[in-house]
Order: C-alpha cells, then sequence, then structure tokens
C-alpha cells in the first residue's frame, strides 16, 4: 500500500504568516518572533568555507541538516539550496556558512521515502549518520532507500 506522505521542507514544516523558501526569509521570520520577547535578531553569515560540509537528511519526514560544527543544532531546509548556515553557534563562531550536500539519487530515495507514514520516513538510519558523515559506505538498508541495491 502507498501511503505517499511528501517530504517537507523548510515552508511546509515550519508555520509561519508567508511561506520560508529561504534562509533569508527563516531569519526574518525568527526575528519578528525574537523581537516579540525582546531578544536581538538572529546573526547573519559574514563568509563562506566551501571546505566544511553539511549533509542534507530527513527526519521524521522533514529535510534537515545537522550543524557540521557539532554543535547539537539542526535546522530544517530550504528547498534546493546548496549551502547551510547555523545561528546557534554562528558558523562554528567563525561567522562562515558551509557546503551543504543532498543525498545521491534522490529521486528515488524521495519516492521510497514517500511510500512510507511520515513516522517512518528517516534517513540515513541513526547508525549510518556516522558514516554519511565519514563518506563511508551505509547499512545495505539506507543505500536500498537510494536504489543502490
Amino acid at each position: 500500500m502507498v501511503v505517499h506522505a511528501p517530504l517537507r521542507f523548510l515552508e511546509q514544516a515550519i508555520p509561519a504568516p508567508s511561506p520560508l523558501r529561504s534562509w533569508e526569509a527563516y531569519w526574518q521570520f525568527a526575528d519578528s518572533r525574537r523581537a516579540a520577547t525582546g531578544q536581538p535578531p538572529v546573526p547573519r553569515p559574514t563568509g563562506h568555507n566551501p571546505t566544511i560540509q553539511a549533509f542534507a537528511r530527513v527526519d521524521d519526514g522533514r529535510w534537515i541538516a545537522d550543524c557540521p560544527h557539532g554543535c547539537g543544532a539542526a535546522f530544517n531546509l530550504p528547498a534546493s539550496v546548496d549551502w547551510f548556515w547555523c545561528t546557534e553557534c554562528v558558523g562554528g563562531g567563525l561567522g562562515h556558512t558551509v557546503a551543504l550536500v543532498w543525498p545521491q539519487r534522490m529521486e528515488r530515495l524521495v519516492v521510497n521515502l514517500e511510500s512510507l507514514p511520515v513516522a517512518l520516513q528517516m534517513w540515513p538510519c541513526v547508525g549510518c549518520r556516522s558514516r554519511l558523515l565519514d563518506g563511508r559506505d551505509m547499512c545495505s538498508s539506507c543505500r536500498g532507500m537510494q536504489g543502490e541495491v
């Protein structure tokens, strides 16, 4: 039985008055929420470091990326972006954005994940997350979701 639960990008994952289709739209939305509580605006990037990579993954039906600087933050991703910025640690304290890597064979991955209920839409599995970051082979289940097995 095909479920077809669409994977969500930032604009579908976070309720906002207008669609959040870019990092800039997200920052403006975050700034407005912070201003309501008297907090300063979220920090903005001051440069780009293409030698560091963040990796797009699916968690609970949402496209997200974990901070590559290890601060523990993860952010919903706008569709079609090719860079990542962590407002929590301000780009590892350096103020730089980093390259964002999307999965290979993404079309096959999306078809397979969208055939599952949202609660099961996870990729890669917990055991393969460190392998993805290290560029090592993932388990057969994660490779199979991409149509590799």
